[in-house]
């Protein structure tokens, strides 16, 4: 058979050895895990100088550094008087039930215009419910007496537990009695008793503005309405007021509330770690998921630290423009995690992890605080005006500038407004209050709300102090 010359013949295909294709397999496989390793260095890097940073500004970060402790005995005597009184009314709480009737029976007793009779009756109903309670009277009284600073650590209150409440608990119990004596009974008794209350702020937990003066609102104007108290424990009840509107208190709550974060997402690292957590048992799948994700948590932990630097600029700037501030911080900062989450390795895993825990600060509780700040502003003035007209025949002060220096610190500005906190007085009374929430003046416009009530709904369109004036003190 003939050679065909023109025919071509068509080389094998070369097959690349098996070796390349299992590296390129590798290669795929591996590239991945170098992005993370080198992801993990990157962040972990960054987390380190953020936390370098902090501590080379000597900022608190241990969250024992703000808890106040006692420093002689008699300081250590009212932390354990003020313990037993609190453990003695956990054993006893007021239910919702019982507050409500109890803040109708107060309102009956305190009412100008109630009948002597009627009045009598009621505040039997007061004299019972302080019965109950008078083992816890006679130690709040006797630690009111002394000097206290803070918890001794064997009464100190579990941290993470509704232990802390305490204070603020013995706060709504004793409003009964500050009601009865002050509207019922005896003033000056009744202006003691308010002042008890006013001085457990002393052990109240924490750095925040004190939530306990917005426990004696109506308890200060029914001592002022109806009281004979002496100038001088009024005088020491506007101390406990002004030192409460303490300026500087939101930044060092600010600066608490970044300590206990840490605490909880670096236990260990600068505090102790929670109750439980060493002891706390991690399952396979948690470890192994906890540092598959521990480059995306760093990385979030270090946004969290530079929001807590924002927040705290923010709590340092002036009133009210902070206000304005706080909302424009906590627009796009908003938590993205569900309240409702359950807990468990989820969500131990994403508790960092789109939390703004700052901005949730800021803009949870800046309400709440500015409120308690322009109340406790508005009640040392109220008692200045009070004590104004004891030494002026009853006449009051034409502006709240007549009352500095003598009578008043300084003049003690509104939060709302930057300005002077508003007043008023004509034949039937006297008012001093704040703007309130909506920043404008209602006119002195508020609901009234009962001492024993823990919380409310919407804002008031203004906060302040309203004081009766009533021709002949209220007798039995």
């Amino acid at each position: 058979m003939p050679n065909d010359s023109d025919s071509q013949v068509t080389p094998p295909r070369r097959r690349l050895p098996l070796r390349y294709l299992l590296i390129a397999l590798v290669a795929l496989f591996a590239l991945p895990i170098v992005v993370w390793l080198v992801w993990g260095w990157i962040e972990a890097a960054r987390l380190d100088r953020a936390l370098d940073a902090l501590e080379a500004r000597n900022e608190r970060l241990d969250i024992a550094d703000f808890e106040v402790k006692p420093a002689t005995p008699e300081q250590r005597e009212a932390s354990h008087l003020y313990a037993q009184a609190g453990r003695l009314v956990d054993d006893r709480p007021i239910t919702s039930g019982r507050a409500e009737a109890l803040s109708k029976t107060i309102e009956t007793v305190c009412a100008p215009d109630t009948e002597s009779a009627v009045r009598r009756q009621q505040a039997r109903v007061l004299q019972e419910f302080e019965d109950s309670y008078q083992p816890v009277f006679d130690l709040l009284e006797r630690a009111s007496q002394l000097d206290a600073m803070g918890w001794d650590e064997r009464d100190r209150p579990q941290r993470y537990s509704m232990q802390v409440m305490r204070p603020i608990t013995l706060a709504r119990v004793n409003v009964v009695r500050v009601a009865r004596l002050a509207c019922a009974s005896d003033g000056d008794a009744g202006a003691r008793a308010l002042l008890a209350s006013l001085r457990l702020r002393r052990v109240w937990t924490g750095n925040q503005i004190s939530p306990i003066a917005q426990q004696t609102t109506h308890g200060l104007q029914s001592v002022l309405t109806f009281s004979t108290a002496s100038p001088a424990v009024l005088e020491q009840i506007q101390h406990e007021y002004v030192a409460a509107a303490d300026d500087t208190r939101f930044q060092k709550w600010m600066t608490r509330e970044r300590a206990m974060w840490l605490s909880q997402v670096l236990p260990g690292a600068f505090s102790e770690a929670p109750s439980g957590y060493d002891g706390r048992r991690v399952g396979p799948l948690e470890a192994v998921a906890t540092r598959v994700l521990r480059p995306l948590r760093d990385h979030r932990l270090v946004e969290e630290l530079n929001e807590f630097d924002g927040a705290l600029a923010i709590s340092e700037q002036p009133w009210p423009g902070k206000l304005d501030a706080i909302a424009e911080f906590g627009k796009n900062r908003q938590s993205q995690r569900s309240q409702s989450m359950r807990p468990g390795m989820l969500d131990m895993l994403s508790r960092p992890l789109g939390v703004h825990m700052a901005s949730n600060a800021l803009t949870g509780y800046i309400g709440g605080m500015t409120e308690t700040l322009a109340r406790n502003r508005a009640s040392a003035t109220a008692i200045a005006v009070a004590r104004y007209r004891r030494d002026h025949a009853d006449r009051c002060p034409e502006t709240v500038q007549q009352l500095v220096t003598q009578y008043l610190p300084a003049s003690l500005m509104d939060p709302y407004s930057g300005g002077e906190l508003k007043y008023r007085c004509d034949a039937s009374g006297y008012v001093v209050y704040s703007v309130g929430a909506n920043r404008k003046d209602d006119g002195g416009t508020w609901e009234q709300h009962s001492d024993l009530q823990l919380s409310r709904r919407g804002n008031p369109p203004d906060n302040g102090v309203a004081v009766k004036l009533m021709a002949t003190p209220r007798s039995n």
